[in-house]
Parts: C-alpha cells; sequence; structure tokens
C-alpha cells in the first residue's frame, strides 16, 4: 500500500499498525532524499484538504509535510529528538523551496 492511501485511511479515522508506521517512516526518510535531486515528485505536490485537516497542518500543504505530522503525531519523538516535521521543514528550505525572509 503506498503512503498516500495510508494517509487516506487515516484520515478516515483508522489507527495505523506499527507496521504501516515503520513503512510510512520509510517512505518520509525516501522523500526527503528525492527532494534533494529532482524538484518533480509527487510529495512535493498539493495535498487534498481532508488529508491537511487529518494532519493538523495548513490546508495547501504539500503531501511530505502532511505524511511528517501524522508521523509526528503517531509517533512522538522522543525528549531531545527533532520532530519530522520540522525536519521535512529544514530540509524545504534548505533545498530552495520556501523562501526565509
Amino acid at each position: 500500500m503506498n503512503y498516500q492511501l495510508l494517509l487516506e485511511c487515516y484520515s478516515s479515522g483508522s489507527e495505523l499498525t506499527k507496521d504501516e508506521l515503520q513503512m510510512l517512516e520509510i517512505e518520509l526518510d525516501t522523500q526527503i532524499e528525492s527532494i534533494k535531486v529532482s524538484r518533480t515528485q509527487g510529495c512535493l505536490k498539493i495535498a487534498p484538504t481532508h488529508i491537511c485537516k487529518a494532519a493538523h497542518v495548513c490546508e495547501g500543504s504539500v503531501w511530505i509535510t502532511c505524511l511528517a505530522a501524522v508521523l509526528d503525531n503517531c509517533s512522538p519523538p522522543a525528549i531531545g529528538q527533532k520532530a519530522k516535521g520540522a525536519i521535512v521543514f529544514d530540509e524545504l528550505v534548505r533545498q530552495g523551496y520556501f523562501a526565509t525572509n
């Protein structure tokens, strides 16, 4: 099952299993690496409104941001560990997807 289908299930109220969360973690790591080399990744497309709402991110957010937010919600970072949402945001800024000034 791909990550978008899992986020669809999550947005409809289904809980994600441990295996599904591990798959989403791997997918997020892969996406973070892929945005370093290509600006045409599907994870950079705008996610549907219901996905954004379920992930508790702003409407119009991209898929990778929703994915990171869901992982942070389902598997909160340990004390002293950076949230996945922050990691994604930092990488998007680093790669020039967002301006910081």
